[in-house]
């Protein structure tokens, strides 16, 4: 967890932020400008671009992430909020894994031991992460789809997997007419190849059972 714990001056419009946010269109860049046109143009609340920073929602440049076009999505936002916050405070939630039902004082002395702020940006760090734990939806996990992973296509140095025969004794015996037996050993190449196997045991089936 980086300790340089972003916070917002005033929480006041942070709940309408995100609201807006959900609701606009996915912007290529999230500026101040930006927030301005979503219609937050105090100072007070110009810092919640480096606490979607810092949430994973946007690069160090500002360009919106996939938690970012996910929450956006009214199905799983808050989820995706959640999932979000606990990887953020990821040392919080070592220390407590509903640490979003903490009290503010609570978390006011985590942060400040944590930081080693003082009490007033300690008790800022704390409202912050109060009021976006209060629109947020821990108690599931966010559901994703299994990656499906397909198998590595053949090259020269790696050949196809496929399955070879296990011969458990290479050797074939055969019993002649007149009592006798014939035991024939079959030193197999060292190859990955399975046609030259096949083409082994082919030769030898029409040469003895001709």
């Amino acid at each position: 967890m980086d300790t340089n714990v972003p916070y917002m001056a005033s929480v006041k419009n942070l709940t309408a932020i995100f609201g807006k946010i959900q609701k606009a269109a996915v912007p290529e860049r999230f500026t101040i400008e930006f927030l301005k046109d979503l219609g937050f143009k105090s100072s007070n609340d110009f810092g919640v671009t480096k606490l979607l920073k810092y949430l994973g929602f946007l690069s160090a440049s500002g360009q919106p992430q996939t938690a970012y076009r996910e929450y956006v999505d009214e199905t799983k936002s808050k989820k995706v909020l959640a999932q979000r916050i606990k990887i953020a405070f990821d040392d919080l939630y070592n220390s407590n894994k509903t640490a979003h039902t903490k009290t503010g004082d609570e978390l006011k002395g985590w942060f400040k031991t944590k930081t080693g702020k003082s009490d007033s940006v300690a008790i800022k760090m704390a409202t912050t992460f109060k009021t976006l734990a209060s629109i947020a939806d821990f108690s599931a996990p966010l559901k994703t789809e299994p990656k499906k992973v397909e198998p590595a296509p053949a090259t020269e140095n790696q050949p196809i997997q496929q399955p070879i025969p296990i011969v458990q004794d290479n050797s074939i015996s055969r019993k002649s007419d007149f009592g006798l037996v014939y035991r024939f050993e079959i030193h197999l190449p060292d190859t990955q190849n399975i046609e030259t196997h096949r083409a082994i045991f082919k030769a030898l089936k029409e040469e003895l059972l001709s």
